[in-house]
């Protein structure tokens, strides 16, 4: 499937992947372009798609605040620049929310996602390249910030490369526009538009290298790191029974202060909400099953009263454990 995108109405669908006519040339690369005019949102969307890399952008304009819902079931690192508008984003397998503003960028990870899109501006103009993780792989630079993406990325986890969103630069524009206006034709149409790619993540590596505060996050000694990625695993082996805190950082050999510091720079959330998470994702997946009752269930991720757990469930989720199992 790739990239579905849909309004309220699950129907109501504004984009999918594979779903449209694609043109092919005599090098294999597919293109698409098309518009959509869905009530009050209308737009254009352009696509190409090469073997390492799938080079999207597209505009649009709607009357009043929209939320688009998105499913995306592949594995891909995502280039992404929001040259006009502001969105902020929700996927539910992220504890927070995230937000990109007009004329930003930043990389990230995903495997197998589904969220939604809040569209802030009544114009948005945003242009994203997603590359294969092992094409990405190949040019990213061996030290602190880019040591974490990677381990991000080998434990297919959603993760940003930057802590934060980084101002588009004039030379990026200048590429992005070369890449969008591009005239070759061909096998030399391919040659440049891979050229155009790599040098465009080529200045976004070297702008998040080059800051000051993902310098810091960077300077995170990689045995801190490891000692949270170690703390996670015991974390993931004692669900059931999690330790104390002080237990947990004794174990990894670290103090509770830096534990609980360090854990949430990694992952992005606390110890408890990690677990919290984790065992409602759980939960999920056995009432999909229906092999087990709703108490069942509760029981064996911990709530001894089923109806915290429908609660917790629901603030977690959005929906209750009943619908899920519908």
């Amino acid at each position: 499937m790739g990239l579905k995108l849909h309004l309220k109405d699950v129907e109501n669908i504004v984009f999918e992947s594979g779903k449209h006519e694609y043109s092919i040339d005599d090098v294999g690369i597919h293109e698409l372009d098309m518009f959509f005019d869905y009530k009050d949102l209308k737009g254009r969307y352009k696509e190409i798609i090469l073997d390492n890399f799938k080079i999207g952008y597209g505009s649009s304009t709607f009357s009043e605040k929209t939320t688009l819902f998105f499913e995306f079931d592949e594995e891909t690192v995502e280039m992404h620049f929001t040259l006009q508008g502001s969105s902020n984003t929700s996927i539910n397998s992220l504890p927070n929310n995230f937000s990109i503003g007009n004329n930003t960028h930043n990389i990230f990870y995903c495997n197998h996602i589904r969220g939604k899109m809040e569209w802030n501006s009544p114009d948005m103009y945003i242009f994203e390249i997603n590359l294969k993780p092992t094409f990405f792989e190949q040019y990213l630079p061996d030290d602190g910030l880019f040591d974490m993406f990677k381990k991000i990325i080998q434990n297919k986890e959603i993760g940003f490369l930057s802590p934060h969103n980084h101002p588009i630069t004039s030379p990026m524009l200048v590429i992005i526009n070369e890449i969008i206006n591009c005239s070759w034709k061909s096998k030399y149409r391919q040659l440049f538009l891979e050229a155009k790619v790599l040098e465009l993540l080529l200045l976004q590596l070297d702008q998040i290298r080059l800051c000051d505060v993902c310098f810091v996050n960077a300077n995170t000694s990689k045995t801190i790191i490891d000692k949270m990625y170690y703390a996670r695993e015991i974390i993931l082996s004692e669900l059931n029974s999690p330790m104390c805190l002080s237990d947990l950082a004794r174990i990894v050999s670290t103090n509770e202060c830096t534990l609980k510091k360090e854990f949430k720079n990694v992952f992005g959330t606390t110890v408890f909400g990690y677990i919290r998470d984790t065992k409602m994702e759980q939960a999920k997946k056995m009432l999909r099953n229906q092999q087990l009752s709703i108490n069942e269930v509760s029981d064996k991720i911990g709530y001894k009263n089923p109806q915290h757990f429908s609660t917790a469930f629901k603030r977690k989720f959005g929906i209750s454990p009943s619908q899920v199992r519908k």
